[in-house]
């Protein structure tokens, strides 16, 4: 069971390491934004998008 108390926390501690690291000039903004992107870890190149709402885009090859 999630702990939405506990993750708000974690959340803004989180949040305060970015802004330390940023101020800090440890990071860019540029760098940070990529660390924290979610589809970063994410092979997208090998992603394909074939149908919406279960209808097909294009032939499937």
């Amino acid at each position: 069971m999630l702990d939405q108390d506990a993750r708000i926390c974690q959340k803004q501690e989180s949040r305060d390491r970015d802004a330390a690291r940023l101020h800090s000039g440890e990071i860019d903004r540029a760098s940070l934004q990529r660390e924290n992107d979610f589809f970063a870890g994410l092979p997208i190149e090998e992603f394909r998008i074939v149908s919406v709402g279960g209808r097909p885009l294009a032939k499937a090859r």
